[in-house]
This record gives structure tokens, sequence and C-alpha cells, in this order.
């Protein structure tokens, strides 16, 4: 057995609407709120094995050396699992009902994560 073990990561804010979608909405002319998600992605025959970090709130770092900020939902990390984990890509609303409430209110925050993706499979390599 071959295992292909890669990360993923991703870091959205809950304020990213395109401007376009800003303008329609400030315009009145859309009913939809166009709320950002993040989205995590495996390759093809991949899935998510496993949530290394995740946080909604001010999240410090990059990928690979994520850390907590002052504010931070303690809910983040089963919440990314519950959406994600055995899925080959997931996406997830940046909303405080998702992240159990709003851990900072009237502070900007953001959904930083760094998934793992594994796949399994035969290997015919002698060694």
């Amino acid at each position: 057995m071959k295992r292909s073990v890669s990360t993923v990561c991703a870091d959205v804010s809950e304020r990213h609407p395109t401007l376009q979608n800003f303008h329609i909405e400030s315009e009145g002319k859309s009913e939809e709120v166009h709320r950002p998600k993040v989205h995590l992605h495996c390759a093809n025959g991949q899935s998510i094995s496993a949530i290394n970090f995740a946080s909604f709130g001010t999240p410090l770092g990059t990928c690979g050396s994520f850390k907590q900020g002052a504010c931070h939902s303690a809910s983040s990390h089963s919440t990314l699992e519950k959406r994600c984990i055995g899925q080959q890509k997931c996406a997830v609303a940046i909303t405080t009902n998702n992240f159990g409430g709003d851990p900072c209110p009237n502070v900007l925050k953001r959904v930083v994560v760094e998934a793992v993706c594994t796949s399994t499979s035969q290997s015919n390599s002698q060694g």
C-alpha cells in the first residue's frame, strides 16, 4: 500500500464579496446574500482525512504555521471536521451561526484552515 498525503490550506475573510456582488446588493437588485465560503479541495483520489488547524476569529500566521489570535471560536475545529472529513471537497459559509456565535463582536474575522488530504493505493514497487 502506498499512501499519498498532502496539505491544503484556506484563508478567507468574513467580508469577502466581490465588488460586483457588493454593487448589486447595494443597489437593492439582489435579495440573495452572497456569503463568503471557505473551500477545501483535495486532488482526485484523495479525501480530507484530518483538520490540523481551524480558527474563526483573528488567527495569525500562514499555511503550516497558523496560530490562534486573540479572538477565536472554540467550535471552529469541530465545525470543519463535521463538514469536511471524508469528503474530496467541502465548502462552509463563513457565518457566526456556522461557528457557534460571534467570538468577538465588531471585529472583522477570518476563517483559516489547514487540512490533510490522504489517498491509499496499491503500489507495485519492490523494495
